[in-house]
């Protein structure tokens, strides 16, 4: 059930709380008239009936009407209830400048008109209406940003549990990377020292009978098998060296990355055009492995996609970065974010991108379709 509406009137004049008591009541019959002849006692009913506003004589005994309006207003349950102050001294500036500074809302003069107080307490209920709504908006207000902030405490606790994770797949990316080289190591080693030295010593053998007096039908297979001998001997040696580079190691990344367009070159007859101002690139090994891999990559991807004519491969130095270019004059594509693209698509592009993050570098690419790619590694000098 709806609480009914008050309006309380304090006043020591009994006379004086019939008569307003008796043109409120014809003007705002839904409210209930509170009277009281006491400053104490219109206190207390102010903050146990809550009114809607509260029409108040300045000049009482015990306590005037200044300090009641001074206590309702410092009051936080009862501050927000318009006061209309009434004295038949209202027309004093004095006691209107008194009354504004202890929290009146409004002045009326005895002997007042009837329709002038109706129209004064219709705009204090008016403004305790708007207060009250008001009230209610910041309180809403109050829970929305509360809420928001707990929102974003969520939200932060989430992204800094992603930020976490990310960090853990990238040093896990880095150790699979490592672990990945030092099985390609192992790979290269065994196809060198065992099947390679096994190739060799059964064609050394098989060589062997041809000084024996065979017929000319064997010695005929026996040549084309240690021919075949041969290729896979050579197979195995360019597969050891695609597995694990020796001139990666002994030499350098600027040599290995030479070797490998040479190889690319003598495959395809693709001409291949390389460039550098750099004499040595200094970067830790497993940086100068990851970025071997990664030029490898772009190399791959170019022969499969880009059915280009010319390759230029080029490597500067600008400030305490390396700047390692692949570009191709092929169809080229429509680039987007290396994050974006499936597995299908491009994995390739993806795992470049991972691979220079782990060693704080960068992977950009411009592209257009009928226009080539160019594809640049940036890749940090290492700290002398």
């Amino acid at each position: 059930m709806q609480r009914m509406k008050k309006i309380l009137v304090i006043d020591d004049i009994s006379t004086n709380l019939l008569l307003i008591k008796s043109i409120l009541k014809s003007s705002f019959p839904d409210y209930d008239i509170l009277l009281t002849d006491s400053g104490m006692k219109g206190l207390a009913l102010a903050g146990s009936e809550q009114p809607e506003t509260i029409l108040l004589d300045i000049f009482m005994p015990e306590i005037d009407g200044y300090q009641v309006c001074s206590k309702l207003k410092n009051d936080p349950a009862t501050r927000h209830i318009p006061v209309l102050m009434i004295s038949a001294y209202g027309d004093n500036t004095d006691v209107r400048v008194k009354g504004l500074n202890v929290g009146a809302d409004a002045f009326i003069s005895k002997p007042f008109n009837n329709s002038e107080l109706i129209a004064l307490v219709n705009v204090m209920l008016r403004i305790k209406q708007s207060e009250d709504l008001l009230r209610i908006q910041n309180k809403e207000l109050k829970s929305t940003v509360l809420k928001l902030k707990e929102a974003k405490k969520v939200q932060m606790k989430n992204i800094n549990k992603i930020n976490k994770y990310q960090k853990r797949l990238k040093a896990l990316n880095a150790a699979l990377l490592e672990s990945e080289e030092k099985e390609r190591k192992t790979i290269a080693g065994f196809l060198h020292d065992g099947i390679g030295q096994t190739l060799s010593i059964a064609n050394i053998k098989l060589t062997s009978l041809l000084n024996k007096r065979l017929s000319d039908t064997i010695q005929s297979e026996i040549s084309e098998t240690s021919g075949l001998i041969n290729n896979a001997i050579a197979e195995t040696r360019l597969l050891t060296y695609d597995l694990s580079p020796p001139i990666l190691y002994e030499l350098g990344l600027i040599p290995a990355i030479k070797w490998k367009l040479e190889q690319v070159s003598n495959k395809t007859s693709l001409p291949i055009e390389f460039s550098s101002t750099v004499e040595k690139i200094r970067l830790e090994s497993e940086q100068s492995i990851l970025v071997y891999r990664s030029v490898s990559e772009l190399l791959i991807n170019v022969l499969k996609h880009a059915e280009a004519s010319v390759i230029n491969v080029n490597i500067k130095k600008i400030g305490k970065n390396y700047y390692i270019s692949v570009v191709d004059n092929g169809k080229g594509f429509e680039y987007k974010n290396p994050r974006e693209f499936t597995r299908q698509e491009g994995y390739g592009l993806f795992s470049i991108t991972e691979r220079m993050e782990s060693i704080e570098g960068k992977f950009k690419i411009k592209s257009k379709k009928g226009a080539g790619t160019h594809a640049i590694l940036i890749v940090p000098e290492k700290n002398k």
